[in-house]
């Protein structure tokens, strides 16, 4: 388990470390509510971004981003909401996007999927 959680921490660094290269802003990282975590959340312009960041060290469960089903999508759209309410700024524009990281002998892919529907 303790490999799994390394990899995981690894892989949501290294998303952070592209959405700054990309010019975000991150806000919070690992944000928790009595309904879930949101692994990142970011501006991109005006635009608020909540971030699920996926890290897979093969694909025998499927892809990293097939991983991010329509019930978490729907999950990350509460946590957003629920986030926004606590949050004195408002944001014209709120997107989730998905980082799918996955290793292969030692190296990383990225991808990133902006606004997931």
């Amino acid at each position: 388990m303790a490999a799994k959680n390394d990899l995981g921490r690894h892989g949501e660094q290294l998303a952070v470390d592209y959405l700054e290269a990309e010019g975000m802003k991150i806000i919070e990282r690992n944000w928790r509510c009595r309904h879930g975590e949101i692994d990142v959340i970011a501006e991109d312009g005006s635009t608020l971004v909540v971030v699920e960041v996926k890290t897979r060290s093969g694909r025998s469960h499927g892809t990293a981003l097939e991983a991010v089903r329509p019930a978490k999508l729907s999950r990350l759209r509460l946590l957003a909401a629920t986030w926004l309410a606590s949050q004195p700024r408002t944001y014209p524009t709120v997107r989730v996007d998905v980082i799918a990281l996955e290793r292969f002998a030692g190296d990383y892919s990225l991808r990133h999927v902006r606004g997931v529907v």
